[in-house]
């Protein structure tokens, strides 16, 4: 009676171990990167070259990416679906 290993555990399902603290960690880590990340896109905006400024806006735009799914997946008052919120800022 006992299950083959494939069927107790699929790496594409989700486990749902996380503790909040851990979540919480995760998101304050991510704001810190998509605030900094923002920063270095306004210095480079006025200064750098072009190729760069891209760079980091994109980098900008996947811990913004990041952090609004982190926030719409713990229920966040007012955090509208990342789906919803299309591609632009």
């Amino acid at each position: 009676m006992h299950r083959a290993r494939e069927e107790l555990w699929r790496e594409d399902e989700p486990s749902y171990n996380r503790t909040w603290d851990e979540i919480g960690t995760v998101l304050f880590s991510v704001i810190n990167e998509m605030n900094a990340r923002r920063a270095k896109f306004q210095l480079r905006k006025n200064t750098g070259p072009k190729e760069a400024t891209y760079r980091v806006l994109m980098k900008y735009q996947r811990a913004k990416g990041i952090v609004d799914s982190l926030r719409w997946a713990i229920g966040t008052r007012d955090q509208r679906s990342p789906l919803e919120e299309g591609l632009g800022d």
